[in-house]
């Protein structure tokens, strides 16, 4: 502040005339009238260099903190008086260099300081700026941008070789290049039809010549680095500009080509190759209506030529060469994605808003298929052969566009492709099945895609062919599935698929017949699931090998079209309408045939498979034997079935004994089968048909079939076969009694009873000891039954209970057993009673008589038995032991 006094003081000493002189003066010279206050940044400039002396004085004097005080407020005197100079460019301009000069002599003494030789640099650019607008003050931002430019060649000129000044050249020169962007950006974006953007591709040239000159291997890297950044740069102020586009994406190529060989990165090297790439598309796009098609044949093109150069680099075998071999591969593996993704978007376009199929497309398409078969013949990946199966697909649909647009030709053409690759898969795998080389992943999954595509292209469909397109399908999931154990699942989906299209066409058929009903059509289906049954059987030997099965899983496939036909014939006799005899019994008969040989067994030496203790041979048997009688049920509307249905209906129960008994002797073990379904069979097929025809069978039938059962508990001594006889027998005498009249009841009971105490009588489970009980309570109840229902229905005639409880008894005594003696007696004390309570109501005096007569009996019987007493207690107990031993 003293300082400032005493020049401000001193300036109060100069005549006020001589002051005014040097005032008018300074302002004319300046042209700074309306900016008086401006002066004073030349006018102190004295008072800053005394001040520099006085601190340099201070620092030979070792004041050092002073000092640097000093030359802080120095510095920041400077800065103020730069600030008053900007009102007028002049004053700014001497200002800045009489700074600049004062600096650079700061500076060469304080060299080791790069802050201020920056700031010296700086000031002395700014001091050359300031007199370039001092003397054209209207200069437009393109020249100032050129001026920046050129200052910054040179800076960079200058900052070849080391030293700190030479440093300071480069941070600087770098600057320039930033501030002179930034002003043509901001041209660029105002004025579009200015060109001038093409100045500032210097940059990358002068950076790259930078790079060469460089020694320094940390420096010429960074330099290189910046230059490739300033190429990508330069392209914001060349490319919306068509004059300045095939100029800047030239010199680009150029300048990248040159920078990878010091920066050897794919990075570099891949986007050498797009700016030139860029450059070939600049040139096209000047061509005046050049169609979108003709661009996607000169992406195939390049595609294509990309991977030749490839070929080329990777032979010279140099790193840089590989590096551009990389690049040139990625780059075409991007542009045929971005090209199958057009093309397939112009397909779409072609299939659904009638859009127009062009040469050109198809061109291209072939070119990039070629293209991309090259590539997978040098190395061979999964993404090259699904790269294919989308070309392929695509060249279809461009060549089928041609036509009439067809979504169903599409989905025909890719069952096609499907069978091709999945063929070509097959022949892959023969080729080097004894190589380590395995089949391709996409080998196996491009035929399934293909496959699935076809499905939704076909979705809503459904014509004479669509079976044939559903077995294409299927073709190519069984192709699939039998390569690989972990892709049977495919395999069994291929199989189901074949079997979908045969019915398909079937259905066809179906819909397009006239007078059909339902059952017809069961039967049809259940008939064509026997052929396919009948053709896995026998084609087994081939279809064992082409399938990659086990003959057992040929043989469950056949068994399920088995049970699939045999449900549907089943449920076509629930359909109560006219049906077409002869092929239901075809079907049935095979199908029997097939159930029953299923069940015999060739060799007697393999273990028998069970399931719930059955074997599956015998399940076989039952089956076979059950859709034998579904069969049966179709039979009966032939001639021959109505005479045995209509004619001799009472004798079919006797009929069917005569078969079972021939299905029960028939030696079915040396036959191969085992006898026991057999047999059962025979046990209840009679018992089957009797109750079929349970109301026009005779009596006599009754019989015959009791007899037949009778047989079988002699031969298979099961002496439970009788109460089948027993059952059968009752039922003849109940329509024997019916057709005689025999309308009492009586003549119904007594049989009943009598059939009761049969079971009672022979039953082996009752027989043993602990059952004896359970006996006794049988053996009551069907004494009881007939005994009670003459005591409960017939007291009007007494002499029937009394006969029946008399046969109870004397039965009961004959045989020893318990049970008919307790109802026999039982009984007849009940009819007495109720008879002499019957005749006394009728008879009253007689009634006294009998009275006294049992009073004399019962004092009779009192009077001995005092007398008596141990001979009636002997015998008591002497008749109770006895009576105890028996049943």
């Amino acid at each position: 502040m003293i300082g400032l006094q005493t020049t401000w003081l001193s300036w109060r000493i100069v005549p006020e005339t001589l002051q005014q002189f040097i005032i008018n003066t300074a302002t004319y010279l300046t042209n700074s009238q309306n900016q008086p206050l401006a002066l004073l940044s030349i006018a102190l400039f004295p008072y800053l260099i005394l001040m520099l002396i006085f601190t340099e004085k201070l620092h030979h004097e070792q004041k050092e903190e002073l000092a640097v005080f000093g030359k802080q407020l120095t510095l920041l005197l400077g800065v103020c008086l730069t600030m008053f100079a900007l009102l007028n460019s002049t004053l700014l301009t001497l200002n800045l260099l009489l700074s600049a000069i004062t600096l650079a002599i700061v500076t060469k003494r304080y060299a080791s300081l790069p802050h201020l030789l920056y700031l010296t640099h700086v000031t002395g650019l700014l001091a050359v700026f300031s007199a370039i607008n001092w003397l054209s003050p209207n200069l437009s931002k393109e020249i100032w941008a050129t001026i920046l430019l050129t200052v910054m060649v040179a800076e960079w000129v200058f900052s070849l070789g080391a030293g700190i000044w030479k440093r300071s050249a480069w941070y600087i020169g770098l600057a320039l290049a930033t501030l002179s962007f930034s002003l043509l950006l901001v041209n660029v974006q105002l004025l579009s039809d200015h060109n001038w953007g093409v100045i500032w591709l210097i940059t990358p040239l002068a950076l790259t010549g930078l790079a060469i000159l460089t020694h320094d291997e940390q420096h010429r890297t960074f330099n290189t680095f910046l230059s490739i950044l300033s190429v990508i740069a330069a392209q914001f102020l060349t490319l919306p500009l068509t004059e300045t586009r095939l100029i800047s994406l030239g010199v680009s190529a150029s300048v990248l080509f040159v920078n990878t060989r010091y920066l050897i990165k794919q990075e570099t090297a891949a986007l050498t190759i797009g700016f030139g790439l860029s450059f070939i598309a600049a040139l096209l796009w000047n061509i005046p209506n050049l169609a979108l098609s003709v661009w996607f044949l000169v992406g195939g093109f390049a595609i294509f030529t990309l991977w030749l150069g490839r070929t080329i680099l990777l032979r010279k075998n140099t790193e840089l060469t590989l590096i551009y071999a990389a690049a040139s591969d990625k780059l075409a593996i991007a542009l045929s994605t971005i090209e199958l993704i057009g093309i397939t978007l112009h397909s779409f376009l072609v299939y659904t808003v009638n859009s127009n199929a062009e040469i050109f497309y198809l061109l291209a398409t072939s070119i990039t298929l070629t293209a991309i078969i090259y590539r997978t013949y040098q190395q061979l990946t999964n993404w090259a052969f699904y790269s294919i199966g989308w070309c392929l697909e695509l060249l279809v649909a461009e060549i089928l566009g041609f036509g009439e647009p067809s979504i169903i030709k599409i989905g025909i053409a890719n069952i096609a492709l499907g069978l091709i690759t999945q063929l070509f898969g097959e022949l892959w795998r023969r080729k080097y099945q004894t190589s380590s080389q395995t089949i391709p992943q996409s080998f196996h999954i491009l035929p399934i895609i293909y496959g699935a595509f076809s499905v939704l292209l076909r979705f809503n469909t459904f014509t004479d062919w669509t079976g044939l397109y559903s077995l294409g399908i299927a073709l190519i999931l069984v192709g699939v599935g039998r390569r690989r154990e972990e892709f049977k699942p495919l395999l069994y989906f291929g199989i189901i698929g074949i079997s979908i299209s045969a019915y398909e066409l079937l259905f066809y058929q179906m819909s397009e017949a006239t007078g059909g009903a339902l059952r017809d059509g069961l039967i049809a289906m259940s008939a064509l699931g026997t052929s396919i049954m009948y053709a896995y059987r026998i084609l087994s030997p081939w279809l064992v090998n082409y399938f990659c099965l086990t003959p057992g899983e040929l043989k469950n496939i056949a068994h399920l079209h088995w049970f699939w036909s045999s449900i549907l014939l089943l449920a076509a006799v629930t359909v109560p309408t006219e049906i077409n005899l002869y092929p239901a019994i075809g079907t049935g008969l095979f199908l029997t045939r097939y159930g029953i040989w299923q069940g015999r067994r060739n060799n007697f030496h393999q273990p028998v498979q069970t399931v719930s203790n059955i074997s599956k041979d015998e399940i076989w048997v039952y089956l076979g034997l059950l859709t034998a009688g579904i069969t049966g049920i179709y039979l009966q509307n032939l001639p021959i079935g109505s005479f045995l249905t209509q004619q001799l209906t009472p004798w079919n129960g006797a009929l069917a004994c005569i078969f079972a008994y021939f299905l029960y002797i028939t030696p079915w073990e040396k036959l191969g089968w085992s006898k026991t379904p057999w047999q059962r069979t025979s046990y209840i097929l009679p018992l089957i048909i009797i109750g079929i025809t349970q109301q026009q069978i005779y009596p006599l039938t009754l019989i015959i079939a009791a007899l037949y059962y009778i047989f079988l508990s002699t031969k298979t001594r099961q002496i439970r076969f009788t109460y089948i006889s027993v059952i059968l027998i009752n039922w003849a005498l109940f329509k024997w009694f019916i057709q005689l009249n025999f309308t009492d009841s009586l003549w119904y009971i007594t049989p009943i009873s009598l059939s009761i105490l049969y079971i009672a009588q022979i039953d082996p489970q009752l027989k043993p000891q602990e059952f004896k009980p359970i006996r006794h309570l049988i053996r009551t109840i069907g004494s009881g039954l007939v005994c009670g229902w003459t005591i409960l229905f017939y007291q009007n005639l007494p002499y029937i209970p009394g006969i029946f409880s008399l046969i109870a008894i004397f039965a009961g005594l004959a045989l020893k057993i318990r049970a008919f003696l307790y109802v026999g007696t039982a009984t007849f004390i009940i009819t007495s009673i109720y008879q002499l309570v019957i005749f006394s109501l009728s008879y009253s005096f007689l009634k006294w008589i009998i009275g006294l007569l049992v009073g004399i009996l019962l004092i009779y019987i009192a009077a001995n038995f005092e007398t008596r007493r141990t001979q009636i207690t002997s015998l008591l107990r002497n008749s109770i032991e006895k009576f105890q031993q028996w049943e």
